[in-house]
């Protein structure tokens, strides 16, 4: 078997359907695909069990274990080389996996493709505006971007991805601890086993809806995504320690209060120290890293970083390895 198809779905009647019939009709039609029903409580149940595809395997939970968890499951019972990624809201256009599948194995250095996509939504209170500013955030970064920003941002929308299995289990596949941002911590982790990359074209339709838990709760996304930087740093580039790393934390006094307030008390991973932006303090900063007081620095993406980034690196620290890049808002309204 060369390609497996996982969806992990939970309580979506309004739109698993449509999103199912996105896979069964692809131009590529040798794969499986194993969908799991995350405990759903609607009609989903009914719907995944009239379905007489024989591609189909489908895999019901009795109570909701997060999408993770369920990720997980479906992946561990795949059969194929390759798994591809099918969010149970959204759809891909006929060509998806016959594409990405030829550009990966056109490609071997990558372990990992998506694709650029539409915005859409069935939701009459979400305006044209919000859905091109969703669209921005996954298109309109450059693949030469992505390895960059490992440990900063998410390189791909994730029910884009097309990936190697072998490298999925050998980064130990998604962390059920995060409930929201656990395809921005399998993407950090991934790119220690290859590059991701992204195909040039619209490949997939991507639902936004203002129920889904990444927009019902910011605060919560953004404390996942930090705790997952963390996370990364601390294991991936820090993971031979026989203690917690000490980084140093260079922000502004709002950036420093947010932190305290909303994400120091489950920052498990990396002991944080902080200091200012001046130009002392970035000295200062460099001191305790030259003494190995501290293991690295990290820098706030606000409007000094790149002045600060320029002052380091010329001094030798290498970006994501001693240096790292973060974004925290300066408030947690």
């Amino acid at each position: 078997m060369e390609l497996s198809v996982v969806t992990a779905v939970y309580n979506g009647e309004a739109h698993v359907e449509s999103a199912i019939h996105s896979i069964l009709n692809q131009t590529f039609t040798d794969f499986e695909y194993i969908i799991v029903n995350d405990g759903s409580t609607d009609r989903t149940r009914d719907i995944l069990e009239e379905i007489t595809d024989p591609r189909v395997k489908v895999i019901h939970f009795e109570k909701n274990k997060g999408a993770a968890n369920a990720l997980n499951t479906g992946i561990r019972e795949a059969r194929g080389k390759w798994i591809a990624v099918q969010d149970a809201d959204d759809i891909s256009m006929e060509h998806r996996l016959q594409n990405q599948l030829t550009f990966l194995k056109s490609h071997p250095e990558f372990v990992a493709v998506g694709s650029l996509i539409q915005c859409i939504t069935s939701e009459t209170a979400i305006d044209r505006s919000f859905l091109d500013t969703e669209e921005f955030f996954f298109n309109a970064k450059s693949p030469e971007q992505f390895r960059m920003e490992q440990f900063y941002s998410t390189p791909i929308c994730h029910g884009t991805a097309l990936f190697l299995k072998k490298a999925f289990d050998l980064t130990g596949g998604y962390d059920p601890a995060f409930k929201i941002a656990y395809d921005y911590d399998l993407w950090s982790r991934m790119f220690e086993q290859g590059e991701i990359g992204r195909m040039p074209d619209v490949l997939y339709q991507y639902r936004v809806q203002v129920s889904s838990l990444a927009h019902l709760d910011r605060l919560e996304t953004t404390r996942e995504i930090l705790f997952s930087t963390f996370k990364s740093i601390s294991g991936l580039r820090f993971g031979q320690l026989d203690r917690q790393p000490r980084l140093v934390l260079l922000c502004s006094k709002k950036e420093a209060n947010f932190y305290h307030e909303s994400i120091a008390p489950g920052n498990h991973y990396l002991n944080m120290l902080f200091l200012g932006q001046k130009l002392s303090d970035l000295k200062k900063a460099y001191a305790l890293y030259r003494l190995k007081k501290i293991d690295g620095i990290v820098l706030a993406s606000n409007s000094q970083f790149d002045r600060i980034f320029r002052f380091f690196v010329s001094r030798g620290l290498s970006f994501n390895h001693q240096l790292f890049k973060v974004w925290i808002p300066e408030t947690s309204a």
